[in-house]
């Protein structure tokens, strides 16, 4: 067995995997949220906007996918052939995502204490024995 097969299946590896999974998850219904909430506020009627939009997490990565235009009226102005045309702008992508990042990074870096290990330690026993049966 060599080195990375042995790191994968170090107890720890799987425990801090499950910890990461489970923020991840936390922060993509925190993010599906505030934006639901903020473009119900700016006036945002049309089911594209919340149905085209998906967060998915696997492993240690979550993904987003999104219509263009969520990044459109996101943007304050643009570059027209007549020049720079400001318009109105509805932060309900980058103010958001990147606002939520910074939540994730912090989890990441403080969230994982002893008292998290053992949460996640039963976690995993519990999902072992629902497997095995």
């Amino acid at each position: 067995m060599n080195l990375l097969q042995k790191r994968t299946n170090s107890n720890d590896d799987i425990l801090k995997g499950l910890f990461i999974q489970q923020q991840l998850r936390e922060e993509a219904k925190d993010i599906d949220q505030a934006q639901t909430n903020l473009m119900a506020s700016r006036g945002f009627n049309s089911t594209e906007f919340y149905d085209d939009r998906s967060y998915s997490v696997s492993d240690n990565k979550m993904t987003y996918t999104h219509l263009a235009k969520h990044r459109f009226v996101d943007m304050k102005s643009r570059n027209t052939r007549e020049g720079k045309v400001k318009k109105k702008s509805h932060p309900i992508h980058n103010r958001i995502l990147f606002g939520h990042f910074n939540n994730i990074i912090k989890r990441m870096s403080f969230g994982y204490t002893q008292a998290v290990k053992e949460q996640m330690q039963e976690l995993y026993n519990n999902l072992k024995k629902t497997i095995n049966t």
